[in-house]
C-alpha cells in the first residue's frame, strides 16, 4: 500500500512532570509527527550557560540566557514503527554547570494509513491502521473510483494525543467492485471533501483475481 500523508504536523505530549530540581523542560505540542520540528523550552538553569537535551539517543545543546531560560527547536525522533501508530520518548535535559537533571515525556507518531493483510479479496474485512487524527472525532473512509465516491464508511474514534485508530473494515466498502485503482481517503467528514484536513490517502489496486495495495 502506498500512503500519502497530509502536510500537517502532529506533535509530542508534555506527559511526565519535571523532576524535583528547580530546572524544567517542556515542549509546545501534545504530539509530533516523526521528523517534524518541535519547540523545546526550559527554565531554572545556570544563567548564560549550556543545557544539553537528549531524546531518541541524540544529544544537542542549547544556550541559556541571563535568566537561566532557553528556547530551541529539535527534530522529533524517528520511531521504529512499521505501521501507523505512536510511541513515547523521554526528553532529558541537563544543566552542564549545576549538574541538575530533569525530563518530560513526548509522544511521536508515524502518521499515515496502512492495512493488513496487504493482499485480500475486495470485500474481505482487513485491519486498517491510521494515525494523525488528534481531535478525537470520528474517522470516516471514502472509497473513490473514476473520480466518484462509491462508498463512505465510519471507521471509529481515534485515541490518544496522536489520534491513533486500528479498525476492521472491508478492503473495498463499495457494493459494486470495479477493477482498477481505487483511492481511499480517511478524514473527519461524513462525505468526501478533497480539501479535508487532516486526511491520509491510500491506493488500492483491484484485479480480476485478487486485490493488491
Amino acid at each position: 500500500m502506498r500512503a500519502r500523508c497530509a502536510a500537517y504536523a502532529v506533535a509530542a505530549v508534555v506527559g511526565a512532570p519535571a523532576s524535583a530540581s528547580a530546572t524544567d523542560v517542556a515542549v509546545d505540542q501534545p504530539c509530533y509527527a516523526q521528523g517534524r520540528a518541535m519547540e523545546v523550552s526550559g527554565s531554572g538553569y545556570t544563567p548564560n550557560s549550556i543545557a544539553t537535551l537528549t531524546v531518541g539517543g541524540t544529544t544537542t545543546s542549547a544556550d541559556t540566557d541571563a535568566t537561566g531560560a532557553f528556547t530551541t527547536s529539535l527534530s522529533a525522533p524517528m520511531t521504529a514503527l512499521e505501521l501507523p501508530g505512536a510511541v513515547q520518548f523521554t526528553l532529558a535535559a541537563h544543566d552542564v554547570d549545576s549538574g541538575a537533571d530533569t525530563s518530560t515525556t513526548i509522544n511521536v507518531a508515524r502518521v499515515g494509513v496502512d492495512a493488513l493483510p496487504r493482499t485480500a479479496k475486495p470485500h474481505a474485512r482487513i485491519t486498517w491502521y491510521l494515525a494523525g487524527f488528534p481531535s478525537q472525532k470520528a474517522i470516516y473512509g471514502h472509497w473513490r473510483f473514476g473520480g466518484k465516491t462509491r462508498a463512505n464508511h465510519r471507521m471509529g474514534f481515534p485515541s490518544g494525543p496522536c489520534g491513533v485508530l486500528t479498525a476492521k473494515a472491508r478492503q473495498i466498502e463499495a457494493k459494486r467492485i470495479r477493477f482498477g485503482t481505487w483511492t481511499v481517503q480517511f478524514d473527519h467528514n461524513r462525505v468526501y471533501d478533497k480539501h479535508a484536513q487532516p486526511s491520509v490517502i491510500a491506493k488500492v489496486r483491484v484485479s480480476r483475481t485478487f486485490a493488491k495495495r
